[in-house]
């Protein structure tokens, strides 16, 4: 079809006619002469070569295809109004997108309920949740793939160009799997007693830094997995040992499924780290970055 009649003059018409009742009431709702709504449907229905509405009676009444346009067009007449809002909102300092890179230590699901409630307040601001590992999530902030990170204070490359904010605490746990020969005895493995056992090790998403690894570091008989998740579940099917962050797997240490190890030596506790570059930024990424916490990601308080 070369020319398409249906325009927003006509929905918002049938939508006053609909909520109204007639023409009349409809026309002085939309601040209009009856004669100009009149003339807006004849057209169309001139045009389409369809009736939409049915004279035959004391009433116009409207027919089934000017009641499939009015269904389908009222959600037309909605996003053009979320539209408008959210150009007003673009111009006063909202960002059109925001993109988070989220390190594999945490859960990115626990984030979908601030994602809802941001969407449904700004429905036409884009939000891109980007996975990231050790060094490569802060990668995404340096060369600008993510505007907002979410990491670990030990992973900071303590670079120029971004600020931080801490929030909360994580502990890293050495843990195997409950039927793991290292589960048997409470004792306090020394790490030879570990050599003999492959390392679970979550694979550095970098792609210019350096790459890193943390907790257990011995090179030897590793097996690299792409998430945290994978780890997790690697190490809940006994194919290795390793450390995992205990916020992740505190059900499983619950129900016995993984077994936390004692070693003589631990690692300390490290903080949650929010991570925005200098001087770039808008309402959007405050609104993320006031509302993530410990208590959203699941860390223990600071």
């Amino acid at each position: 079809m070369a020319h398409n009649p249906i325009s927003l003059d006509l929905l918002r018409a049938l939508d006053a006619i609909d909520q109204r009742g007639s023409f009349a009431a409809a026309a002085e709702a939309l601040h209009k002469v009856p004669s100009a709504l009149t003339y807006t449907v004849q057209k169309v229905e001139q045009d389409l070569g369809i009736d939409l509405f049915d004279r035959s009676g004391h009433r116009a009444k409207m027919t089934p295809a000017a009641r499939l346009i009015l269904e389908e067009g009222r959600g037309i007449l909605r996003n053009i109004d979320n539209l408008a809002s959210s150009a007003k909102k673009i111009a006063s300092g909202w960002e059109p997108e925001l993109r988070i890179g989220v390190d594999t230590i945490y859960e990115p699901v626990r984030l979908y309920p601030l994602v809802h409630e941001f969407n449904e307040a700004n429905p036409y601001i884009k939000v891109h949740l980007i996975h990231g590992s050790l060094s490569g999530t802060w990668e995404m902030l340096i060369n600008g793939e993510a505007d907002l990170i979410l990491s670990a204070d030990n992973l900071d490359p303590k670079l120029d160009g971004y600020q931080t904010e801490r929030f909360g605490q994580m502990s890293m746990v050495f843990a195997v799997a409950k039927d793991h020969p290292l589960a048997q005895n409470a004792c306090e493995w020394r790490h030879e007693d570990i050599e003999a056992y492959p390392t679970i090790v979550v694979r550095d998403s970098t792609k210019l830094m350096t790459p890193r690894t943390i907790g257990w570091t011995r090179q030897n008989k590793l097996i690299t997995v792409p998430s945290m998740r994978d780890k997790i579940e690697a190490q809940l099917a006994g194919l290795g040992v390793g450390y995992l962050p205990k916020h992740r797997i505190q059900s499983y240490l619950d129900s016995g499924d993984l077994v936390q190890v004692k070693l003589q030596e631990t690692n300390p506790p490290t903080s949650g780290v929010k991570a925005w570059r200098t001087g770039v930024g808008g309402n959007a990424l405050n609104w993320f970055r006031e509302r993530i916490t410990e208590e959203v990601l699941g860390l223990e308080g600071s």
